[in-house]
């Protein structure tokens, strides 16, 4: 299904009267008034117009993707293609073992080919294993050489705005948190993090719940050619209730599946049965995690990365991607915080 893309800042704040003949879920992760989606509004409106590369994260099924495409249609490469790779395929020849300049070159010729005047969007980021991440930090490295070349091109400054290509990396992990604990490269880290949005759960914006069911029951009735079906206020109460483990995927499958069930004009609590299902639990039965400080995780792998690497300071720092001078300060805190 295409997905699609916003043409003016305007849109964000379409009425959702205007909405309904669109096929897509792409207006589904700026829509609502919830303190978390303002936010987000206003961040892809601040840096769409000047981005090179940009970080997205945000669990499974919260709309990434969708984010990216509004980032890319308010850059000033709206026009060109929006290019989606999975990042593990790009980082693969590096793993291979095929020299890193002749992969490089083999790999980021092609992307920005076709990337052109556009946006590249990297999925999964976030679960490349350690080798794969050098493989991509080497492909982004090439990337931005071959961006920076072609700088002066006619076709590539139009009006005088940069319509080089951009670079969008997707995450469903805390790639700042991982690069603390060096499990992710922090160069790689670094290089993708200029500018970082973070995509709210739909447990976090549970106000926006009944406009966003209704878009979606708008767009069910127009590929139906029938009248949209309508939320009972008890629906909406249950919808509230519940956590979201796959965010707005979620909500469009247990909404879709309401309406094909409901026999009349109105969805019942009855006709929520996806909500029985593992993972749907309410919020007030969960019981309080508990949370670890991130300065005591960070010293533990500390310890056992160097533990792993027979006490040899050197070679733990290298593991870890840190200096060593940088390792010994850990150590040093790390003994203060048991002498104290």
């Amino acid at each position: 299904m295409a997905t699609h893309v916003f043409t003016t800042a305007e849109r964000f704040r379409q009425p959702i009267d205007e909405l309904e003949d669109h096929e897509s879920t792409g207006e589904l992760v700026v829509l609502g008034e919830s303190v978390a989606v303002r936010r987000l509004r206003s961040q892809i409106r601040r840096i769409a117009p000047y981005f090179r590369t940009a970080l997205i994260r945000g669990e499974a099924g919260s709309g990434k993707e969708l984010v990216a495409r509004c980032l890319h249609a308010g850059s000033p490469g709206a026009e060109g293609p929006f290019v989606v790779e999975p990042a593990a395929a790009i980082a693969e020849p590096f793993v291979r073992g095929e020299p890193a300049h002749m992969a490089a070159m083999r790999s980021a010729g092609p992307l920005l080919e076709s990337a052109h005047t556009g946006a590249l969007y990297l999925q999964g980021v976030g679960e490349l294993s350690f080798g794969q991440q050098a493989g991509l930090y080497r492909f982004l490295r090439t990337f931005e050489e071959r961006r920076s070349a072609s700088a002066g091109a006619s076709h590539i400054r139009i009006d005088g705005a940069d319509r080089r290509a951009r670079i969008l990396a997707a995450s469903d992990r805390d790639l700042h948190a991982l690069a603390l604990i060096g499990q992710f490269r922090q160069d790689l880290y670094a290089h993708l993090s200029a500018v970082e949005i973070l995509v709210p759960p739909l447990r976090d914006r549970v106000d926006d719940i009944p406009m966003l069911a209704e878009w979606l029951l708008r767009r069910l009735a127009g590929q139906t050619r029938q009248s949209p079906k309508l939320l009972a206020e008890a629906t909406i109460a249950q919808l509230k209730r519940f956590l979201w483990p796959n965010n707005l995927r979620d909500l469009e499958r247990v909404v879709c599946q309401a309406a094909a069930l409901a026999e009349g004009t109105s969805i019942e609590p009855r006709h929520l049965l996806a909500l029985v299902e593992p993972g749907f639990v309410d919020p007030a039965a969960v019981p309080a995690a508990k949370v670890e400080r991130l300065h005591d995780v960070v010293q533990q792998h500390v310890f056992d990365v160097l533990g792993r690497c027979g006490g040899n300071k050197l070679r733990a720092a290298e593991a870890l991607g840190i200096s060593r001078s940088t390792l010994y300060r850990m150590l040093d805190a790390a003994s203060a915080d048991k002498a104290s």
